[in-house]
């Protein structure tokens, strides 16, 4: 199959990212939290605002929460973090009641 480039009127489309350092320090956090073997990050949810990144969601044990946002920190024009993470009340914890 061939594509052929887009065309808006005679000129090429312009493809725009409004927000390019948002989009990028959300996925750069987002995949780090998912390939870190040391959390169990399903449940965790990123949103960059400008520098500051907000972690919201579940975890296992307080030792992962703490892992979250230093995880965070370590990338590159993280400048803060909002760690809103909360405790899953989950089976898979020791002290489920």
């Amino acid at each position: 199959m061939v594509h052929k480039p887009r065309r808006n009127h005679d000129s090429l489309a312009e493809v725009e990212v409004l927000h390019p350092v948002k989009a990028g320090l959300e996925t750069l956090v987002a995949n780090l939290l998912a390939t870190s073997g040391s959390v169990d990050a399903s449940d965790v949810t990123v949103v960059a605002e400008g520098r500051r990144i907000r972690l919201s969601g579940h975890v296992y044990s307080p030792v992962e929460i703490a892992r979250c946002a230093e995880i965070a920190l370590s990338i590159d024009g993280v400048e803060e973090v909002d760690n809103q993470i909360a405790l899953s009340r989950s089976p898979k914890r020791k002290d489920y009641i």
